[in-house]
């Protein structure tokens, strides 16, 4: 029995842009993968001799398959946005169809992706929130990450450390926090009397830090705010909707 394998036919297709298609492709660096669904379908035609019905025969069995899996996917997947990326099917001809034509059987599969899921929402606009509100700060300057709120489901130091990076990856200097508050209680008990001479805190230990970096993460936003440390402005705020 000979096996058709709509892969290659699709990489060809997109290759001189007849498809673009978010469903042919790998899922975006927001979406969440849930899982991969697969259904057994029937096709009487996978390409025709006369090129042009042979692209218009294709593409309606990929629509077909697309909206197939999706409905699969919802009743899998209740009250969730989901979409199918990197849909992919295997057929293999089994025996001649009512017309005369070849009919074909075998399985599409594709990946089920969450389009709202908070976390990867966070981790996709992050970059584009921190450019905003970060664009009268000038490169170079010394940030320190203040405070950072995102949902029970979400891990906060997992987005602290992605803040982290970006911040560097654009040229800031970032100070520890934690730094801070040790400098901030070394100063009380300076003022109290009670210090030791190795760890004495300058005045200008804390001027060092130009800006506090504020990240707020819900279920459907994310939000970023630049706090000036001398003045107690906000010099930024972006908020980027899901």
């Amino acid at each position: 029995m000979k096996k058709v394998l709509l892969t290659t036919v699709m990489s060809l297709m997109m290759c001189i842009g007849v498809f673009a298609q978010d469903y042919l492709n790998a899922p975006k660096a927001n979406e969440k993968v849930l899982g991969t669904i697969s259904v057994n379908l029937v096709s009487e035609s996978i390409m025709s001799t006369n090129s042009n019905e042979g692209w218009n025969n294709t593409h309606t069995n990929l629509l077909k398959w697309y909206t197939t899996l999706l409905e699969e996917a919802k009743k899998q997947y209740p009250g969730k946005m989901i979409d199918i990326r990197n849909l992919e099917a295997v057929f293999e001809r089994n025996e001649s169809g009512i017309s005369g034509g070849k009919l074909y059987k075998g399985p599409a599969v594709g990946k089920v992706v969450d389009l709202k899921d908070p976390e990867m929402q966070a981790y996709g606009n992050l970059s584009q929130a921190l450019n905003k509100a970060l664009r009268n700060v000038r490169e170079g300057s010394r940030l320190a990450i203040d405070q950072v709120s995102v949902p029970y489901s979400m891990e906060k130091e997992t987005l602290k450390d992605q803040l982290l990076d970006l911040l560097l990856d654009k040229g800031y200097k970032v100070i520890a926090k934690d730094y801070l508050d040790k400098l901030y209680e070394e100063q009380q008990a300076q003022q109290s009397g009670i210090y030791n001479d190795n760890t004495t805190v300058q005045d200008n230990n804390f001027s060092a830090v130009g800006y506090y970096i504020n990240v707020k993460v819900t279920e459907t936003s994310l939000r970023v705010q630049v706090v000036n440390v001398s003045t107690g402005e906000y010099e930024g705020n972006a908020t980027v909707n899901f």
